[in-house]
């Protein structure tokens, strides 16, 4: 058990009422990072209507009742539609800016390399050859980390 702080409040992420004493933990919804690969190529996309201009992955929260796995596979089609087969967990990372468990998988394009984009989600998506991505220098999260881990040829393609 961890020892209190001086201040009288356990070290856990968690806030305690002063009035009755309950405890609330953070809201923690679970999402998924998905690096759809073919061979040498990996699709990139960028996101439709945000300040953010960086490449990326495909990307989206669990609905009530997938997996883990159900999720890569509905957010692939719904993005980019496309379908993978061979999802392999890759590692996983907090992201407090929207309150998310981020789960970053693998996956092998399963059908034809044709990408319908999503326009209200994506305003590219795109397939890259691995010696064709920039390297971004700087990976705090883990969708630059994945999509270095590729370039670099540490994780499949």
């Amino acid at each position: 058990m961890p020892a209190a702080n001086p201040c009288g409040t356990s070290r856990q992420r968690a806030l305690t009422c002063p009035a009755c004493g309950a405890t609330v933990y953070p809201a923690i919804a679970p999402a998924v990072v998905v690096a759809v690969v073919d061979g040498n190529r990996i699709v990139l996309t960028r996101y439709a209507g945000r300040p953010h201009r960086r490449l990326a992955l495909v990307a989206g929260f669990m609905e009530v009742g997938e997996t883990l796995e159900d999720t890569v596979r509905r957010e692939v089609r719904e993005e980019i539609g496309a379908a993978v087969t061979n999802i392999r967990y890759y590692k996983s990372q907090p992201w407090g800016f929207s309150g998310s468990m981020l789960a970053g998988f693998f996956a092998d394009l399963s059908g034809p390399p044709e990408l319908t984009v999503d326009t209200g989600e994506l305003s590219e998506a795109l397939w890259v050859r691995r010696e064709d991505i920039p390297p971004e220098g700087v990976n705090v999260s883990l969708t630059s980390e994945m999509i270095e881990a590729f370039r670099v040829g540490a994780f499949p393609g």
